[in-house]
């Protein structure tokens, strides 16, 4: 089994499958957005900024040296501008009800890169209060400049500050930003939204399609039937409908199953298994059989499930005789196979029905059986027993050629059919091949809706098949 790399055309198909799901979490993201805009109150911030110089200084030469002196110690006097020195004066003169450390709280500094400006910003939520603020920090904080920073020779403070930007009433507040929460949201939720599809996808391990299963196996895919509901009311598609979709699609792993053996002598006998019940590897089967007996070929339909046998409740046949008799009473082949007439498989039913019958599909009388048929017959198509259930199947597999498994879309999980290939392999049985079934169609597909009129009308009246002189009931239910 394999499990093949991540490609974009996967994430292209998780897109694809989940779109619905991440477009509306995509559009709840952007009214998450939406909601936080509109709710939260706005915020306004206001600016001012101080320049920093050292005093006196008459020489180009000390000029230089002072600027390069003022820029150093810029974010020291920076970060005075949030203490209760600076802050304090400000509560007493704009008379806020608060104290420096929460105005701290509203009131942040910066420096541009190789100056000596100090910016002030101060944040809230009335624009004039967030301005009054700002300014009044700014002018607190030049005072202490000159208070705190020493004084030179000719008694002048050492560094001195100056308003270069008076903080202006801000006419929009600064957060929140409608177009910014918006496009926030909409991020947040496309991300949001591809991860619940990848989480879906990686938690889901059924098979849905052609390319799930390639991913899963490297035995070829010989064909993929469509879920068809004329199938299910009427399975036997290659008598009732054998130019619709699902007819081609049998017809077509019929011919892929002759590509098997075309540089090979082995006999065309092939079991038809899978992993588990109600897969449609008898209704498989029996269509298969109708589909390799119409291009000519002898076919021999050998039902060898004796713990649930269907094939003659399809096929209306007598079920009390078959492989169980010829295999424990030694009757004579010809003697229970039951011919359908011209263009149609012979078919070997079950006979006695038996609870444990895995001795005897395994036993040195059904080789000898399937090797007899073998050479009788230019193919040999076996109905088994699911393969993870009861061991009956893999005691049969040695003595066939090929073994294809049914795989029932939505329904069997990759781990069970790993454990179906790995048992299958186990009995030295390399010669696999897979067939996808009841795949949902695509609306859009006008091959799909393409069906003979002569079709519909056997669909619609059909109560028996070609070849036969008996009539066929309606089947209980695909097997």
């Amino acid at each position: 089994m394999k499990w093949g790399s991540v490609e974009f055309r996967d994430y292209l198909a998780v897109i694809r499958k989940y779109i619905i799901s991440i477009i509306i979490i995509t559009i709840l993201g952007v009214a998450g957005g939406a909601a936080y805009a509109l709710l939260t109150p706005p915020t306004y911030t206001a600016s001012a900024s101080v320049y920093l110089f050292v005093s006196g200084g008459g020489s180009t030469s000390d000029m230089v040296q002072g600027t390069t002196y003022a820029t150093n110690q810029a974010r020291s006097f920076a970060e005075i501008a949030a203490t209760p020195k600076v802050l304090d004066p400000v509560i007493s003169r704009l008379d806020l009800d608060e104290t420096a450390a929460s105005l701290a709280d509203s009131v942040t500094t910066s420096i541009p890169t190789n100056t000596s400006l100090i910016d002030i910003s101060a944040k809230s939520g009335d624009a004039k209060q967030a301005a009054d603020i700002a300014q009044a920090v700014a002018e607190s904080l030049v005072d202490q400049i000159e208070a705190i920073s020493g004084t030179a020779a000719d008694a002048k403070a050492l560094f001195e500050g100056t308003i270069v930007t008076p903080a202006q009433v801000p006419t929009a507040p600064s957060s929140p930003k409608l177009l910014q929460s918006l496009a926030l949201g909409a991020v947040a939720g496309l991300v949001i939204g591809f991860g619940q599809a990848l989480l879906r996808k990686a938690m889901d391990i059924r098979f849905h399609n052609s390319d799930d299963l390639m991913a899963a196996t490297d035995y070829p895919i010989l064909s993929t039937v469509p879920l068809d509901l004329a199938l299910q009311r009427n399975p036997l598609m290659m008598l009732t409908a054998p130019s619709s979709v699902t007819g081609e699609r049998y017809r077509q792993l019929s011919t892929n199953l002759r590509f098997f053996f075309i540089d090979s002598d082995k006999p065309k006998t092939f079991a038809i298994t899978s992993s588990v019940e109600s897969e449609g590897k008898t209704v498989t089967s029996i269509n298969t059989a109708y589909a390799l007996a119409e291009g000519g070929d002898r076919v021999l339909l050998i039902d060898s499930d004796l713990r649930r046998p269907k094939v003659a409740n399809y096929l209306a046949l007598e079920e009390s005789v078959g492989l169980a008799t010829v295999l424990l009473d030694h009757v004579p082949l010809y003697n229970v196979v039951q011919s359908l007439g011209k263009g149609a498989p012979d078919v070997l039913a079950t006979g006695t029905v038996m609870m444990n019958p895995a001795g005897l599909i395994g036993s040195r009388r059904m080789q000898q059986l399937i090797e007899q048929v073998s050479r009788e017959y230019d193919v040999v198509v076996i109905d088994t027993a699911p393969v993870l259930p009861v061991a009956d199947t893999l005691a049969l597999l040695p003595f066939v050629s090929a073994t294809l498994v049914v795989v029932s879309a939505d329904q069997v999980t990759a781990p069970q059919l790993a454990q179906t290939i790995e048992s299958i392999e186990r009995t030295g049985s390399t010669n696999i091949g897979m067939v996808l079934n009841r795949e949902k169609r695509k609306a859009s597909s006008s091959y799909y809706n393409y069906t003979n009129e002569s079709d519909s009308k056997r669909q619609r009246s059909s109560s028996g098949h070609t070849g036969s002189n008996h009539h066929r009931p309606e089947p209980k239910r695909s097997a």
